[in-house]
């Protein structure tokens, strides 16, 4: 279903619909990461499926909240939302990329993430102009911002993964 087409008639239908998407984002890492051919990208993927398993965790917590007590735990929000690889350190990004250009199964899968990552984004993006509540408007807008995060970060991986490539292979005009 085309966000477009998403008609949210309660905040149960959000959270049930962003929940599938976590879930879903959390299968793929998971399966990538038992196919990838090499440790430090499997180690790599592993670490995205934490997040999404991470992110699926905060959602539950935060229905349940609402259900409760009638609001959201905002604490919940302030967590950290970074991935636990730097893939700009000069030896773990490298051991990242050197990991995931060794296999082109693994090079798409980054290539898959990038586009996951990007329609779960806009999905939250998306959501939050359909809800009314200001604060679960603030927390889909959270959602889609840790999610962009994760997006640029596969972009900046996947542009290092070409260039480095492109350096491996001597494509380069001067």
């Amino acid at each position: 279903m085309a966000i477009k087409e998403l008609d949210f008639k309660s905040i149960e239908d959000v959270f049930k619909y962003a929940i599938m998407v976590e879930n879903r984002g959390y299968e793929f890492y998971t399966n990538a990461a038992e196919r990838m051919t090499n440790e430090t990208a499997k180690m790599f993927f592993n670490e995205f499926a934490e997040e999404e398993r991470e992110h699926k965790r905060i959602l539950a917590e935060l229905y349940k909240s609402w259900r409760r007590e009638g609001n959201w735990n905002e604490s919940l929000l302030k967590e950290e939302r970074t991935p636990g690889f730097d893939i700009h350190d000069p030896i773990i990004g490298q051991a990242i990329r050197k990991g995931l250009a060794s296999s082109s199964f693994d090079t798409t899968a980054v290539d898959i993430a990038i586009v996951l990552e990007k329609e779960a984004s806009a999905f939250y993006k998306e959501a939050a102009t359909k809800v009314e509540d200001a604060e679960l408007k603030k927390i889909l807008n959270w959602l889609s911002t840790w999610e962009d995060d994760h997006y640029r970060y596969m972009v900046e991986l996947n542009d290092s993964l070409r260039e480095d490539y492109w350096h491996d292979n001597g494509f380069w005009p001067f």
